[in-house]
């Protein structure tokens, strides 16, 4: 027989117990996790079809040419992998300083250079070592080796900018010439020592995060991004191309002041989908409509269950979680509930914002979500062809707008309170089941478990408080991608497409 490789137990002092087996770490981590309720998945994966090349975490376009200059430099240059990470860094931290010399009120719009807030005590000290805030950790810009490469790095191989490698490694997409004449006046800077806060200022037109429009790196970055993929990637590109087109015409067609909202707004609501003779003519409005109002019902799965888990303090039972939810409701019938909604369509069948309406009122936030949850319902029957395609989803699942109105269906003649109680169980139990399929072994041997709210024996506690805030459809981030590669404008607090951004969609 093999011989343990087990730690021996260690005895007790004067009781003869163990302590043991030592090949794991003990202890269950409880640390949160993301998606409790797991209702996100379906608006998630349309957001990532609509717009590849873009993600919630990539909002500069300047970052895919610095990534981009850092590949053709690297392999010019022979550089190994250490040294390449290390350009990459030291390019970061200077395109962050000259970005936070050139900020202004008049680029609140555009969020800052990635690592400007861990610089920006060495920045208005009036000088930054390079090195020294090159160095990954808690002492630098970032913690990671690769700086903010990860981020990018899916969207850049998307878009052939970069190959798939170790490190960044040039693709089919890259234009040397173009970047190397946008940004490669970062490459001489990030050989130097120490940067001066006031040689840096007269830089902000050209290198800064937000100057990429007219430069040659944005104009490559703009051509690219309407235009092909890598090899075998064609429809990803065609999609994306007519996203950029509908969203240049919406704004070309409306008062945009904040991006995500207003235009979220003309593509979920009325007739403009249909009536426009440019945006009728793109074939992905449709499948926009029905995820900008599928994301509706998405977010008030999130608000209401971020507002449960908000009331548990200490201990607290399953049944009186689901008291504090009734009393937050009127002393109605479903059915008189149902009565009470918006209007969701027009005369002419074009989906009025019944959605936003509610969200104006000043109502409880447990009777609005709801509410939200109930339109949302009554869409499914409403909707027809791809936009209700788009808007259910995958069919019959739990907590999605067709078991939202069997639900109400089948809860007709109780109180609403009533079938509110029996909702509250239903959304524990899911979050339970949510939690434990996500729960993983770590390689110490210790238990992950992703969840903030816990139930013991019919009792809840919470190590924290949910995030209640909406699936991020990439709209604000392809805006700032496309208005720093010269496609689109913000100027006096409105959004306009540019000539350029013009003959680009066409």
């Amino acid at each position: 027989m093999a011989e343990s490789t087990a730690a021996p137990p260690v005895e007790a002092s004067g009781a003869g117990a163990v302590e043991g087996p030592r090949w794991s770490s003990p202890g269950l981590d409880v640390a949160a996790g993301r998606y409790p309720l797991s209702v996100e998945r379906h608006v998630m994966r349309m957001a990532d079809h609509l717009v590849p090349g873009v993600t919630t975490v990539t909002p500069h376009a300047r970052y895919y040419a610095l990534h981009a200059l850092v590949a053709a430099h690297a392999e010019m240059a022979g550089l190994t992998v250490p040294a390449a990470q290390e350009l990459l860094r030291r390019a970061e931290v200077v395109l962050a300083a000259v970005s936070f010399t050139h900020r202004s009120p008049a680029h609140e719009w555009l969020p800052h250079a990635h690592g400007i807030d861990a610089l920006a005590q060495r920045l208005r000290s009036g000088s930054v070592a390079v090195a020294e805030s090159a160095v990954p950790g808690k002492s630098g810009y970032v913690r990671n080796a690769w700086g903010f490469w990860g981020p990018y790095a899916g969207s850049e191989t998307v878009l052939g900018i970069l190959s798939p490698g170790p490190m960044p490694l040039s693709g089919p997409g890259l234009d040397v010439a173009a970047v190397r004449d946008g940004l490669g006046e970062l490459l001489d800077l990030a050989a130097e020592e120490t940067l001066r806060v006031e040689d840096l200022a007269p830089l902000g037109d050209r290198l800064c995060v937000c100057a990429g429009g007219g430069r040659s790196d944005g104009t490559w970055l703009a051509r690219l991004m309407r235009g092909s993929d890598a090899a075998g990637a064609e429809s990803r590109s065609t999609t994306r191309r007519q996203t950029i087109r509908l969203l240049a015409r919406v704004v070309d067609t409306h008062s945009v002041v904040r991006f995500t909202r207003d235009v979220g707004h003309a593509l979920a609501f009325g007739d403009f989908l249909t009536t426009d003779a440019v945006a009728g003519d793109i074939e992905v409005a449709p499948a926009w409509r029905g995820v900008v109002l599928r994301n509706y019902s998405v977010g008030a799965w999130r608000r209401l269950w971020s507002w449960l888990v908000e009331q548990v303090e200490g201990m607290v039972q399953v049944e009186e979680l689901a008291d504090r939810f009734a009393a937050e409701l009127p002393d109605v019938t479903v059915a008189a509930f149902l009565s009470s909604l918006p209007a969701t369509r027009s005369t002419a069948g074009a989906p009025l914002p019944a959605e936003h309406t509610l969200r104006l009122a000043d109502e409880p936030l447990p009777l609005t979500e709801l509410r939200v949850l109930a339109v949302g319902a009554r869409r499914a029957d409403e909707l027809t062809g791809r936009v209700r395609d788009t808007f259910l989803g995958p069919r019959g699942v739990e907590l999605g707008p067709e078991w939202v109105a069997r639900w109400l269906d089948e809860n007709r003649p109780a109180a609403l309170r009533d079938a509110a109680r029996r909702l509250v169980h239903v959304l524990v139990a899911r979050s339970q089941r949510v939690a434990r399929a996500k729960a993983r072994r770590r390689p110490d041997g210790s238990l992950w478990l992703p969840t903030r709210l816990h139930e013991r024996g019919g009792w809840l506690y919470r190590t924290s408080k949910e995030g209640r805030g909406d699936v991020g459809l990439r709209l604000g981030q392809l805006s700032t991608v496309l208005a720093t590669c010269g496609v689109l404008r913000y100027h006096d607090e409105c959004w306009s497409v540019t000539g350029f951004g013009r003959d680009l969609v066409g």
